[in-house]
């Protein structure tokens, strides 16, 4: 899915310039780094409480171009500028990690086919 959709479908606000072309698939939520940079993807999107400049660091080294933070709580300038400065597209969603990370899952979660019996 289109990043610009997901953030519009789950409440995010985008705060970085975004390619109306940049395609999600793969997300992983977490709040340790070790366990991030092991689930960084190239087409994926981390899904954090963590608002620093390692956040930004962990997506400089593995690729990663999009990142959500959770809680409503928007960077600090530095790292809002050393997101833009990478090109790495930078959200804010205005509820919790376990909110967040289920409106996630009903924008991405294949339909499920219903059997009658």
């Amino acid at each position: 899915m289109k990043l610009v959709q997901l953030a519009q479908r789950i409440g995010a606000q985008i705060l970085t310039d975004v390619s109306p072309e940049l395609e999600i698939e793969h997300i992983y939520a977490g709040d340790r780094i070790s366990d991030l940079l092991n689930q960084a993807h190239d087409r994926g999107l981390l899904v954090s409480n963590l608002g620093g400049l390692q956040l930004i660091r962990v997506a400089e080294l593995m690729d990663v171009p999009a990142i959500c933070l959770v809680n409503g709580q928007p960077p600090d300038e530095r790292t809002l500028c050393a997101a833009a400065d990478h090109g790495t597209a930078l959200l804010v969603s205005p509820v919790s990690m376990f909110e967040t990370c289920g409106r996630l899952y009903r924008c991405l979660a294949p339909a499920t086919k219903r059997v009658e019996v």
